[in-house]
């Protein structure tokens, strides 16, 4: 029973640990420079900040000439991927196979 309170004493010291900020440097990766809204502790920021820190974000992308576009073309967008995927379920699905035994690729008519 001696042990709750420590226990209890220790939560309510760790819980009071400040999280770290995010913060624009060096260090910070091409990826998290050119999509910030992918860091949690961007998402935390509140309005005022995120638009300090994007003022900052685009300063270190002018100081390293980084072309998020072309360094990250590879990387297809989230929207683009379901617009593929989308099409091929509609090409599926408007034109079924005639045969019932046929490949499971059926080309659409032309």
């Amino acid at each position: 029973m001696k042990i709750f309170p420590i226990f209890l004493i220790l939560f309510i010291a760790c819980s009071n640990v400040p999280i770290s900020e995010f913060s624009v440097s060096k260090n910070l990766d091409d990826y998290t420079l050119c999509f910030p809204e992918s860091d949690q502790l961007f998402n935390k920021l509140s309005r005022e900040n995120k638009i300090r820190v994007y003022r900052l974000i685009l300063e270190e992308r002018n100081n390293r000439i980084l072309d998020c576009g072309k360094r990250f073309s590879d990387l297809m967008s989230a929207e683009q991927y379901l617009d593929d995927f989308n099409n091929e379920e509609l090409l599926r699905k408007s034109f079924p196979c005639d045969r019932s035994n046929s490949s499971d690729t059926c080309l659409a008519p032309l």
